[in-house]
């Protein structure tokens, strides 16, 4: 299928520039499909990269694994970055594939695979492929869930995917038509995936209604520019929640949030929405706040003091004390972060809110584990003598320790590590 291209390609100045707007550094990774929107991005990054003998760039192709076609598809990507000069990397979705949702399933994998593959070869930005059309598709999407004005405001042109990795986009307010009039340009031609004509995915929906609201006056441009307007307003409102962070919460090593809980919902609504949010992605890691209408039944229980013993809220406990509102991880949660494997000199984030880092190890060879110590662990290390962390008892089993086995090497939280070993875990809410 040839699609018609109506504008001017993206010439190497004006992605430079575009490039300079994000500060971007000089090495780099794309994440590369091998279809037309990341052929074109790979094409541009390229281009910018051959004017600097200090720039590098990788791309970085994941093999979901849903199609028969896409290992062959991987390794045409392959291919194509290749004959770009581009170093490239192909990275293998294991184990079993989700059933329902699969989109977001895929999502979720692909930024956790690509996010590996950058830490692991030192990169600290991700280039991705999104446009302008991409912008009015979520911004619709978001709309159709009832979101509130984080949502609307759609995809920023940056943000942080993990400490020390930024997530950049810097074709977000350029039509498609631009992109494909780089391939064009280019004479290559670009992979095209079934599923990105599949009705059965609502972003596939939301894209062929695009045509119809044309013609209501809500084109893309049309929606990009408001999500952008509304991305004004969450700048604000951030603002407005920093300051109130830092007079009436507490932010702890163990991961824990504590705020003032009647300071809470004394605020405006919004505000008050907007920080119960923050303080549940800053304790659970997670890229993205709740669902707006858990959020709002969780604010009017906190309003109406009906919480009770505790309510849970996308993996955190939320619990009142003393008028205090205390942001835990949830345990069972915690439990199921994947463990992260470090060799000495290494480091990672582990459970999304820590990250961790092992300067010696006992051995030169064997990788230690990065897990939950657990409540049992927990309560043996202060029976010994080791200082309990700030915070209370139930949110202890749910830092991070590095094991060997079964043998506990260290425990930051408690000020406990083996001898010889140097391992650190900071909590670092995302932002961003």
């Amino acid at each position: 299928m040839t699609e018609a291209v109506h504008h001017k390609p993206i010439s190497a100045a004006d992605f430079a520039a575009l490039l300079s707007a994000l500060d971007v550094p000089d090495h780099v990774a794309v994440a590369f499909s091998g279809g037309p929107d990341s052929l074109a991005l790979l094409i541009l990054t390229a281009q910018w990269a051959r004017r600097s003998k200090r720039r590098r760039v990788v791309a970085l192709t994941i093999d979901h694994g849903l199609r028969a076609e896409s290992a062959r598809e991987a390794a045409q990507a392959g291919d194509m970055a290749r004959s770009l000069g581009v170093a490239h990397r192909v990275i293998a979705w294991q184990g079993a594939k989700p059933q329902g949702d699969i989109q977001a399933s895929a999502r979720a994998a692909r930024y956790g695979l690509l996010t590996q593959a950058c830490r692991q070869m030192s990169i600290g930005a991700l280039l991705v492929a999104h446009h302008l059309e991409d912008q009015a598709e979520t911004f619709l999407l978001r709309l159709a869930r009832g979101s509130g004005v984080d949502g609307l405001a759609g995809m920023a042109p940056a943000r942080e995917l993990a400490p020390g990795l930024r997530l950049l986009r810097p074709l977000l307010n350029e039509p498609r038509d631009r992109l494909l009039a780089v391939v064009a340009k280019s004479g290559r031609t670009a992979l095209l995936d079934p599923s990105n004509e599949n009705e059965r995915f609502a972003r596939v929906r939301m894209r062929k209604a695009l045509p119809l609201l044309a013609g209501l006056g809500l084109d893309a441009t049309r929606l990009a520019e408001t999500a952008r307007r509304m991305g004004r307003a969450r700048e604000a409102l951030e603002v407005t929640c920093d300051h109130w962070m830092a007079d009436h919460a507490s932010i702890l090593p163990s991961g824990v949030v504590i705020a003032d809980a009647g300071a809470l919902v004394s605020a405006p609504q919004d505000i008050g929405l907007r920080l119960l949010a923050r303080m549940v992605r800053d304790v659970s890691g997670a890229d993205y706040a709740p669902r707006f209408e858990q959020l709002e039944a969780a604010f009017q229980a906190l309003y109406e003091g009906s919480i009770g013993r505790g309510r849970t809220l996308a993996g955190v406990k939320l619990t009142l004390s003393g008028g205090q509102l205390i942001a835990m991880r949830e345990i069972s949660a915690a439990a199921k972060a994947p463990q992260l494997f470090l060799h000495g000199g290494e480091q990672g984030v582990w459970d999304g809110r820590f990250r961790v880092s092992l300067d010696e190890t006992p051995g030169k060879r064997a990788a230690y584990a990065v897990r939950m110590l657990g409540a049992g662990a927990a309560r043996a290390l202060v029976k010994q003598g080791y200082p309990a962390p700030l915070g209370p008892k139930l949110a202890w089993a749910s830092c991070p320790a590095l094991w060997h086995g079964d043998q506990i090497l260290a425990a930051p939280a408690f000020a406990m590590r083996a001898e010889g070993v140097a391992f650190q875990a900071v909590f670092e809410p995302k932002r961003g």
